[in-house]
């Protein structure tokens, strides 16, 4: 094995340019001499061009792949001299490893739109997956790393959502932007942002030649947590390349976040940003009640078994701040109130509960264990009614890989099991046909379905009062 080779081991992951560099400061050769080495590398040393920056290659030896530290080495080597192949890596890290499929574009440095000489965003998830650095299921893209944590990267989504809407109305009851025209995960300049709205403010507006009145756009990204200068570097490098594109396009860039870190405020300032934090937006308490959120979310299961009063002072306070889409907030969590209910009589509960049976992947809203049963629920807290297409898909193709999964799990096997679907909005008289006809065929397993009224009864029957409550005041109004 060469000195080269040997380096190349050492290393798991390099780049050519590393290579070159050893070899002229350690092995004494002139830069051309080692650029003819690495051509005369074996076949055992992989490389991936087109990807890194001035045409360098990603080198590693064929017995090295996704080894202990290999996935480290090369997400290294793209920070370096990938760096739009990196900022989108970061966002996934800064977003728990999963990130909908529709939102991670505005988190990363490509433009979503073809531009000359510019690498675009579906070409640099290409890459990704190529380095199986990342992967996708049907809503998400999702970084390869054992720290990826489904259950809190959907709160922080979730929390985005609604920090996102209440940002909008604040600017348009302002006037910063027009009133009705706010697109979210949308294109302004061939990239994409969070948030894009027009804006009419007489200072930002020009005139076009025939003199219509050109409006300026408010851009805004929001991104909450320990943020450090890495996890920023999408919003400034992003901003860097629309002036390029066009330097006289107007617009007000907005970086929304629950972070006071001063080298962060730094450099945003100097890329001239706004930056909008959420406790000086909106207030302490919002700040609180979005962090309450996380941790009922990360901690469900737990909260409502032993302190289900904490989900109940949560609601209030939710109550207080909802505004238009953080109105669909009472239905996301829809599934924290059908496990409060579960919580009050069941022995142990999990929300958001993942299983895996023979690669299959599966979610189960509320996982309630019994003492001689198992209850698999799923949870709709919407005004619409649902269908045969849901139904078909529930029954065919979620039940049987969950039920497999049970089946293949000793302490649960001999459970009876039992599937339930929670729809405050009902059902559609064809697809509640369905559901009476697999209940009575189904032996195997039990097969229930609540609509609301069915909800209050079942409260009152087991005589969880505060069940019937929660139905009352925070999903009733869903229905009207």
């Amino acid at each position: 094995m060469t000195s080269i080779e040997q380096f190349i081991r050492n290393k798991i992951v390099t780049s050519s340019s590393d290579v070159i560099e050893f070899c002229v400061q350690e092995l004494n050769l002139k830069e051309d001499v080692a650029r003819k080495r690495i051509q005369r590398l074996p076949d055992s040393i992989y490389r991936y061009k087109g990807i890194c920056s001035s045409m360098q290659s990603i080198l590693y030896h064929k017995d090295d792949w996704m080894i202990e530290g290999f996935t480290e080495a090369i997400i290294a080597v793209l920070r370096k001299y990938a760096k739009q192949h990196y900022i989108v890596i970061k966002a996934l890290e800064m977003h728990d490893g999963y990130v909908p499929i529709d939102k991670l574009a505005s988190y990363s440095i490509s433009p979503v739109e073809l531009i000359k000489g510019h690498k675009s965003f579906d070409s640099v998830i290409l890459d990704l997956k190529t380095l199986h650095l990342i992967g996708e299921d049907d809503n998400s893209y999702i970084l390869n790393s054992d720290t990826a944590n489904q259950r809190r990267s959907k709160a922080k989504n979730l929390i985005h959502n609604i920090t996102l809407e209440h940002f909008n109305n604040w600017a348009r009851n302002i006037g910063l932007i027009s009133y009705s025209s706010t697109k979210y995960n949308s294109t302004c300049s061939r990239y994409q942002f969070s948030l894009v709205a027009p804006s009419y403010i007489r200072t930002l507006t020009c005139k076009s030649n025939g003199g219509k009145i050109v409006p300026a756009f408010v851009v805004a990204d929001i991104l909450m947590g320990d943020l450090d200068e890495d996890a920023i570097l999408f919003f400034t490098h992003k901003l860097s390349n629309m002036v390029g594109l066009n330097y006289n396009s107007k617009y007000l860039p907005f970086f929304i976040t629950d972070s006071h870190d001063a080298s962060i405020y730094k450099t945003l300032k100097e890329a001239g940003v706004v930056i909008g934090n959420v406790d000086e937006l909106f207030g302490e308490q919002y700040s609180s009640t979005i962090k309450g959120i996380l941790n009922l979310m990360e901690n469900a299961g737990a909260i409502l078994k032993t302190n289900p009063e904490q989900y109940l002072s949560l609601l209030a306070n939710i109550e207080k701040l909802a505004i238009g889409k953080t109105n669909n907030l009472k239905g996301d969590l829809f599934e924290m109130t059908v496990g409060y209910y579960h919580g009050q009589i069941c022995q142990s509960l999990e929300i958001g509960k993942n299983v895996y049976y023979e690669q299959e992947h599966r979610e189960i809203d509320v996982f309630a264990l019994y003492q001689n049963k198992v209850v698999v629920a799923e949870c709709k807290g919407y005004n619409k009614k649902l269908d045969d297409s849901y139904i078909d898909c529930w029954l065919s193709n979620k039940i049987p890989v969950i039920r497999n999964w049970i089946l293949n799990q000793d302490s649960l096997k001999n459970k009876k099991i039992c599937f339930e679907l929670w729809s405050t909005g009902g059902f559609e008289e064809s697809a509640l046909k369905k559901l009476q006809d697999s209940s009575a065929k189904t032996k195997k397993y039990d097969i229930e379905y609540f609509a609301y009224q069915d909800m209050l009864e079942l409260a009152k029957n087991n005589n969880v009062m505060h069940f019937q409550k929660l139905l009352k005041t925070y999903y009733y109004k869903e229905l009207m």
